[in-house]
């Protein structure tokens, strides 16, 4: 189904530079910090966070935040997924050889 608008959704977009922020920081990073790197406001980067914390995409340790369990399961399941294919492909090529 082709979508209608090609209008983009403001809060995904925040969303995604909150998450580059907190994957870029070698410790975990606080809601001032993240909001002065993304340019929003202390507010909305607090709310935001506190759907992620509650989605698992982060989570809070002391007074900042990292990467959450849920975004490493998501990299290691699509990794998985890669070297299946990859180990298909050699299979396959194997088989021709």
């Amino acid at each position: 189904m082709a979508a209608k608008s090609c209008r983009k959704i403001e809060v995904l977009i925040a969303a995604d530079a909150i998450l580059d922020v907190i994957a870029d920081s070698k410790e975990p990073i606080g809601i001032s910090e993240i909001a002065k790197a993304t340019n929003l406001t202390n507010d909305s980067v607090f709310r935001q966070l506190g759907t992620m914390t509650d989605l698992r995409w982060v989570e809070k340790i002391g007074d900042g935040f990292t990467l959450g369990m849920k975004e490493a399961t998501r990299w290691a399941r699509k990794k998985s997924m890669l070297e299946s294919e990859r180990e298909n492909i050699n299979h396959k090529l194997t088989e021709l050889s």
